[in-house]
């Protein structure tokens, strides 16, 4: 019996290690991430922005400013990236038919075509560590292994709005 207490306790110990160390290398690539990832997602624990899938609608709050164009459902908020007004993020949190969370979009605008590329491997790497490796089908990268979460980053650039469409949705 004692072999077996110590063969569970030593199963459960590389297990809390190896969940250490993951969250370890995820905090390290987002501290990687840039200012600008980092102001979107908040801090690397929960999903993003600091919430969780199934909470309720209602208990989610941001001191960003509400967005000047509202979805149909949701809430919409803005986040200046600097004084230009041409660098920012309308954040988009969207609730299901129980008004519990279930998916979080970024828009993201950016002044250059040429910041569009660096903000999404930006973004990559950083998802890399914590969702799994993604997978890339055109102009999207997508990460469908988590179990909880499936995200679909695409370059929405056009000639005259270069940017980003980032969006986080509840698998189930």
């Amino acid at each position: 019996t004692a072999m077996i207490c110590l063969e569970s306790c030593s199963q459960e110990k590389k297990s809390d290690n190896s969940e250490s160390a993951q969250m370890v290398a995820i905090t390290a690539a987002w501290e990687d991430s840039g200012e600008w990832v980092q102001k979107l997602t908040l801090s690397p624990s929960k999903i993003i922005r600091n919430t969780i899938w199934g909470q309720d609608f209602n208990s989610i709050t941001d001191s960003l400013d509400l967005a000047e164009t509202q979805p149909d459902e949701g809430k919409s908020y803005t986040l200046y990236f600097d004084e230009s007004d041409l660098n920012f993020s309308d954040i988009s949190y969207i609730p299901n038919e129980q008004n519990k969370l279930q998916e979080i979009v970024f828009d993201i605008f950016v002044e250059s075509s040429e910041d569009v590329q660096p903000l999404i491997d930006q973004w990559k790497k950083y998802l890399d560590a914590k969702f799994g490796p993604s997978e890339a089908y055109g102009k999207s990268v997508l990460w469908t292994k988590n179990k909880n979460t499936r995200i679909n980053l695409e370059n929405v650039s056009t000639s005259k709005d270069p940017g980003i469409k980032n969006s986080f949705k509840a698998a189930n």
